[in-house]
């Protein structure tokens, strides 16, 4: 029985469903609400113009409707860090080839040495020891940092590391501390690992007490974008996962908020 091209077509589809309901999906992105982190220097998330009302009569061909008007900062929340960003010239959000918003996972974890220094950050030896576990990084990979300091994200001054005896002003950005991604060590993935992005589970790839924030610049001089304020890191394995940027198509955005999801097998 010869297959039509639109049997093999649906047969094709089904398939791939069945493939895809059948792995774990882990939701890599954090709520976004009126509790939303934001960079201290950035407007906070806020929403007007509520409408919520029911048209006309019920059963009469009336119908209940919902509406509202949000305003979010692009670099608040869980969101995407476009080349642009710290880079003349790098794309922006919408630049980015649809190709390069995804790519197999890999979780590298400094959770340890966090614990006893909040500005510690990845160091290269901390890369080459994964792949002496794991093997090399593979081509187009999004490189998870899982620092464990994702924990805090509900508690805006441990999240970002602030002295609690510090009566500090809400844009506060000298007294900083959480950890990050080492210049050198972003140097060696651009040179070495032909990565598409980088993402990290606190505020910034670069660490609190960073006043050049140099990390940003390497990873936007190559192209390569940046996840921050990532969640759930602590759920991924280090290998066997597929991360997907589902960020807004924004023009000319240097970044912008968006849904991260890992899909498992």
């Amino acid at each position: 029985m010869m297959l039509t091209l639109t049997q093999m077509l649906l047969f094709f589809i089904i398939s791939l469903v069945t493939s895809f309901n059948n792995r774990k999906i882990i939701d890599l992105t954090h709520p976004v609400g009126e509790n939303t982190f934001v960079w201290p220097t950035s407007t906070k998330f806020t929403v007007a113009n509520v409408v919520k009302t029911q048209v006309g009569v019920e059963g009469e061909g009336g119908y209940w409707y919902e509406s509202r008007d949000i305003n979010q900062a692009e670099h608040s929340g869980t969101h995407m860090d476009a080349p642009a960003h710290f880079y003349k010239g790098g794309w922006h959000t919408s630049d980015i080839p649809l190709e390069r918003l995804t790519g197999p996972g890999v979780r590298i974890s400094i959770e340890e040495r966090v614990q006893k220094d909040l500005d510690t950050g990845l160091v290269v030896e901390d890369i080459l020891t994964w792949e002496e576990q794991h093997g090399e990084v593979p081509e187009g990979a999004v490189v998870i940092i899982h620092t464990g300091h994702g924990r805090w994200y509900g508690d805006k001054v441990k999240y970002l590391g602030r002295p609690a005896e510090l009566d500090l002003p809400e844009n506060d950005t000298e007294h900083l501390h959480f950890p990050g991604v080492e210049p050198a060590a972003a140097e060696w993935l651009v040179r070495n690992r032909n990565i598409v992005g980088l993402g990290i589970d606190t505020p910034s790839t670069s660490n609190g007490q960073s006043r050049d924030y140099k990390t940003h610049q390497v990873l936007g001089e190559a192209n390569i974008w940046g996840l921050e304020n990532m969640a759930r890191t602590e759920e991924l394995p280090s290998t066997g996962f597929v991360v997907y940027n589902m960020v807004h198509k924004l023009e000319g955005g240097s970044g912008g908020p968006t849904r991260v999801i890992a899909i498992l097998g």
